[in-house]
């Protein structure tokens, strides 16, 4: 997003009224946001291609039940529309694993329409801000197979090179290895080969695990490259304990 302009939401939901509170939820937290409005799925793909080049979109927030389109199909049309921005979830559905197929497909924040108006601001100041959210109220150890801790090896050190600390931001705005290749001008191939280096270097097997630790644990995001290593040992504590 080019920070010198106004950040461009566009406000995906088919009830005037929830948009029209969004919009000012948002604008609360960033006066100088401006806004589009859809009601349909055809209506936010129009939108996204219609801001073209001169005035892009650089948030979606988007509900999942449309007119004309329900479900994680409304998110995949939308993310292969908008391959790297930012998409925020806002949902009637209150559902964990609903939740986590949606973060594995590409959005940064779930936002349960019922949550507490606490809860619902924190989201909305974490899409705002560009940080992860996902309501830890949803989770339990249980129902997640998080990273397990190395309990009798030294604290890991997560290093990255300053490329893959540029794949990593591209990850965690859900963006799949094809943008992220586009963005950076890199083949797709060696899109692939950071991603599984960062992996490694966290101690996760899916981008689903990494967005959920780094959403949990803030630490995790500032890793340091050889001359400034941010240790990890208790990355994987931190999310089971903001999860219980």
């Amino acid at each position: 997003m080019d920070v010198s302009r106004a950040p461009h939401y566009l406000l995906v939901d088919d009830h005037s009224l929830i948009r029209e509170g969004m919009m000012q939820a948002i604008r609360s937290l960033d006066p100088a946001a401006r806004f589009s409005h859809a009601n349909t799925l055809q209506g936010a793909l129009s939108k996204l291609v219609d801001a073209g080049i001169d005035d892009p979109i650089d948030v979606v927030l988007l509900d999942l039940g449309l007119p004309d389109s329900r479900g994680m199909a409304t998110l995949q049309s939308v993310r292969a529309a908008a391959p790297t921005q930012r998409i925020g979830i806002i949902t009637g559905q209150s559902d964990v694993q609903i939740a986590l197929e949606c973060i594995h497909h590409g959005a940064s924040c779930f936002i349960p329409k019922l949550a507490e108006i606490d809860g619902f601001m924190n989201a909305l100041r974490a899409l705002v801000e560009g940080r992860l959210h996902f309501p830890s109220e949803l989770l339990s150890p249980s129902e997640v197979d998080w990273p397990t801790p190395e309990e009798e090896s030294p604290p890991r050190v997560i290093r990255l090179t300053p490329r893959q600390k540029d794949v990593l931001q591209w990850i965690l705005k859900g963006c799949t290895n094809h943008a992220i290749a586009t963005a950076l001008g890199i083949s797709a191939e060696t899109v692939k080969l950071h991603v599984s280096a960062i992996f490694r270097a966290y101690g996760v097997h899916s981008r689903t695990q990494l967005v959920l630790l780094c959403s949990r644990s803030p630490a995790a995001m500032s890793a340091g490259d050889d001359d400034d290593a941010a240790p990890a040992s208790s990355m994987s504590e931190a999310v089971r304990e903001s999860a219980a």
